[in-house]
């Protein structure tokens, strides 16, 4: 089973490292300093929520096509099972006008820690915390609501190293509000 976490995540960067290596040549790929003679906008703050847990945000834009999310979600939703993550992801947008929302594809990487509150005795749960650490895979859309304010909207595929031989997967829904400093 750990030789097919390894399997996907290598064909998950080789699939990241293609769609950014095949973008056209032009001036929007390229890190743009200034845009209608103002130094372009590189810093983005936000909230996120994802699978049970949400937190703040921080985006980091390389140019147009390219940014950097990391993120801290320390406010779980479930009470019964804590839920926590902590990482960051590359996104890369594919821009276009003949719709209101940018499509984009991501890599991630981060830590989970997981706790269950109320363990099933029957089932040989414990309470302990644990610590795993992970990666996913996914697409979404990203849609400016004014020249500030930006909504995402994203699913991705989770592994997460649970157990030593182990992996557990799963499909995560997320989205987020981000503010970006002009």
């Amino acid at each position: 089973m750990k030789i097919l976490g390894m399997t996907a995540l290598a064909k998950a960067t080789m699939l990241a490292c293609a769609l950014v290596s095949h973008v056209p040549l032009s001036a929007s790929a390229f890190s743009e300093p200034f845009v209608n003679g103002k130094e372009a906008p590189k810093n983005s703050f936000g909230i996120r929520y994802s699978y049970s847990c949400m937190g703040l945000t921080w985006r980091h834009a390389f140019n147009q096509l390219n940014q950097f999310e990391a993120f801290i979600q320390p406010v779980s939703t479930d009470a019964v099972k804590e839920f926590n993550f902590y990482g960051g992801r590359f996104l890369h947008h594919f821009p276009q006008t003949e719709f209101p929302f940018t499509p984009y594809v991501f890599l991630g990487v981060g830590m989970a820690t997981y706790q269950n509150n109320i363990p099933n005795p029957a089932l040989k749960e414990s309470n302990k915390s644990s610590k795993c650490l992970g990666y996913a895979l996914g697409q979404g859309v990203e849609t400016k609501i004014s020249s500030n304010l930006s909504l995402t909207g994203d699913v991705a595929i989770t592994r997460l190293n649970d157990e030593p031989d182990q992996m557990l997967g799963i499909i995560r829904l997320g989205m987020g509000m981000h503010y970006t400093l002009k």
